[in-house]
């Protein structure tokens, strides 16, 4: 029987797996994907939105936020306590002016934006290295993304009251199986260029 990959194995894998993914193709599936959230009825019965500034290796949502921004929605990015290692969602009016690069490269909201409890958002896009079809997500390693789900749900209780979770990234992303332990959460659906995978 062969060994399951770990955590850090798989995470070795995939990292040069998205970074030889050619900007052309970035571009594509960024649009793609934009469009399949656009459609789904996750998004038009949405109010508030919490999505992701796009690193660059992940699959880029700035075309999925300004449209979302134009429909008027209420668009949140994460704003990053670094110290305590903690996110909490911030609500942005543009992409272009609400929005400062720092650690790691990572784009944030600037102080100026007000912060949003998670339980009043409605939909939350999360990006990872890599997610399976039983909708698990294999993350980066620092923890942000699980401590905020975690404490979603220890407010909330159930999937009914909490946020709706959807992963977001390439098809070259879906692996056989993500490694899990007791502190992950899986996803209730995936987006990929081609569509969403359900839960079975």
């Amino acid at each position: 029987m062969p060994l399951l990959p770990t955590k850090s194995s798989l995470r070795a894998a995939l990292k040069p797996i998205l970074n030889s993914i050619s900007q052309a193709n970035r571009t594509l599936s960024s649009h793609q994907i934009s469009e399949h959230l656009l459609r789904s009825e996750r998004y038009t019965s949405a109010s508030t939105i919490l999505a992701y500034a796009a690193l660059p290796s992940e699959l880029d949502l700035d075309p999925f936020i300004n449209t979302a921004l134009e429909d008027g929605k209420r668009v949140c990015i994460p704003a990053i306590d670094w110290a305590r290692k903690t996110m909490q969602p911030a609500v942005i009016e543009n992409l272009d002016t609400d929005l400062e690069t720092g650690r790691y490269g990572v784009r944030s909201p600037r102080d100026r934006c007000p912060l949003v409890e998670p339980q009043n958002i409605d939909l939350i896009l999360v990006p990872g290295l890599g997610f399976d079809r039983d909708l698990n997500r294999l993350g980066r390693g620092a923890g942000f993304y699980d401590r905020m789900i975690e404490s979603l749900i220890e407010t909330l209780g159930t999937a009914s009251t909490r946020p709706v979770l959807v992963g977001v990234c390439f098809n070259c992303q879906i692996v056989e199986r993500v490694p899990t332990q007791a502190h992950d959460f899986p996803m209730d659906r995936i987006i990929t260029q081609t569509g969403f995978i359900e839960p079975v």
